[in-house]
């Protein structure tokens, strides 16, 4: 008696081991958030719940056979939740997938179906049919489950044991609960036919349980050192990775970057080189023609015979016909490639019109077409240099396509949100389509003027971009045989000129 005293006392101390063990990763699991703590402690929670009818059913107050038999029935639950727990610890633990180990997983998949299953068909049976073989049968059944589930743990961590390192101490730590489950699942069956004391087993198993706890509490913490570990090495790879990846990209903009300083020196000298060049043109080119320019025309005023002076003014036409074609061709070519500052300041719009108004007088003479001014606005907030680039243009390109005894008008105006300056000409007019492609940005076809003089299109081009990069618009309206009007229309009222 006495003995029989003293091991009930140390299974009572060990059922207390187990409740520490289970609320401990309860905690753990509730803090840390890993399945594998919640399902071990599920697995401890059964075990404990289980030697705690051990306890009960044995103790000397409530030994009755109908306290007994109810006890039993309590123990099939007990033993179903330890196992769904192993079950799905190791389940976890070693990682068994679908994708991964597939037979290994349905194998799991058709324990665990058996296991929750087991205990509704148990106490649906004592609810209505009351069979005893059937209750039999089921108990039995769900021991060979609960030892069958160590089995399948064991060949698992067999199979996967070359997998990972912590697989194989799974695999060693398994011993204590596959002795356990031997001596008590044995003794139990050994008992339900055969009486004897089986305290000193249910002792043996209980010191092999406390060991399995203790071993798979130190493999759940290899297994979080094994995670802690991979993450790290994850870590660690991308961390190289990424420093390879900045180091490479650094080095492509480096090179990227030295290129365009390559680039930018080889610009630079082809752009001096450039400028060289239209400095050459301009001077070399550019000055002697006007040179030639103005002394056919004094030739002319000094030849008296009819015959030699119609040469001559013939000369002096081709002459100012390919002075324009160098002039246009190198302003737009200059603007083109240079591109061109803009310097503004309030410019008189009279005094621009009559200096350039000068420059055409003698071919304006020669055709017998009047330059007129009608000045309603007198200034205009504008690059005076490019401003006098535009009116040539226009003036040349009025005096080109007008007709002698006609006259040109050069007009400034205010609107309600604009200064309009107008070069208007009363000649041949210009196709509408024609101009629609100027602004589209296409070059112009050209045409010959009324006394056959001949253009580049590129005046029109250059005049158009000038005035967009003063920050105007060019309008141009047009009827075939009753002339044009090309308007430069610039946003802004009046109030922002200051008049002298």
């Amino acid at each position: 008696m006495e003995g029989f005293d003293f091991f009930y006392l140390l299974n009572a101390v060990f059922t207390g081991i187990f409740a520490v063990f289970g609320v401990y990763h309860l905690i753990g699991y509730l803090i840390l958030k890993q399945k594998i703590l919640l399902y071990y402690s599920l697995f401890i929670l059964g075990l404990t719940l289980h030697w705690s009818l051990y306890l009960i059913a044995n103790s000397s107050v409530n030994n009755t056979v109908a306290f007994v038999e109810n006890i039993d029935r309590v123990s099939l639950l007990t033993a179903m939740i330890t196992t769904f727990g192993l079950l799905m610890y190791a389940k976890d633990y070693l990682n068994i997938t679908k994708d991964d180990h597939p037979r290994l997983f349905r194998a799991y998949t058709l324990f665990l179906a058996v296991v929750v299953c087991l205990p509704p068909l148990y106490y649906l049976n004592l609810l209505t049919l009351d069979q005893k073989e059937l209750n039999d049968a089921m108990v039995m059944l769900a021991a060979f489950t609960s030892l069958g589930t160590i089995v399948l743990n064991l060949i698992s961590g067999f199979r996967l044991k070359s997998g990972q390192k912590i697989n194989r101490y799974y695999l060693f730590s398994y011993t204590p609960i596959l002795l356990a489950a031997l001596l008590y699942i044995g003794a139990w069956f050994w008992q339900r036919y055969y009486y004897f004391d089986a305290s000193n087993l249910v002792f043996i198993s209980s010191v092999l349980i406390t060991l399995q706890l203790i071993l798979f509490s130190i493999i759940i913490s290899l297994k979080f050192k094994a995670i802690e570990d991979e993450n790290l090495e994850i870590q660690i790879a991308s961390n190289e990775f990424l420093t390879a990846e900045v180091k490479k990209q650094t080095q492509n903009l480096y090179d990227a970057k030295t290129k365009l300083e390559r680039q930018n020196e080889e610009l630079e000298r082809v752009n001096q080189l450039k400028n060289r060049l239209f400095s050459l043109l301009t001077h070399d080119v550019r000055g002697p023609l006007n040179n030639i320019t103005a002394l056919v025309a004094l030739i002319e005023e000094e030849v008296v015979q009819s015959e030699l002076k119609q040469m001559t003014q013939k000369l002096q036409i081709q002459i100012h016909n390919r002075v324009s074609l160098v002039n246009d061709l190198l302003e737009w070519s200059y603007q083109q490639l240079e591109g061109i500052t803009v310097t503004k300041s309030t410019c008189a719009i009279e005094s621009v019109f009559f200096s350039v108004g000068k420059e055409f007088e003698q071919i304006a003479k020669e055709k017998k077409i009047g330059i007129e001014m009608a000045i309603e606005w007198p200034q205009l907030f504008i690059d005076e240099n490019m401003f006098k680039i535009m009116l040539r243009n226009l003036i040349s390109n009025a005096l080109k396509f007008s007709f002698e005894g006609q006259k040109i008008i050069l007009s400034s105006q205010q609107t309600k949100d604009a200064i309009e300056v107008a070069v208007q000409d009363f000649g041949l007019g210009m196709d509408t389509d024609w101009y629609r492609k100027l602004e589209e940005g296409g070059i112009p076809s050209t045409r010959a003027g009324t006394s056959g003089e001949k253009g580049t299109g590129f005046g029109l081009l250059i005049t158009k971009d000038f005035v967009e990069m003063n920050g105007g618009e060019l309008i141009c309206t047009s009827e075939v045989g009753k002339g044009t009007t090309f308007t430069m229309r610039f946003e802004g009222t009046g109030q922002k000129y200051h008049l002298a």
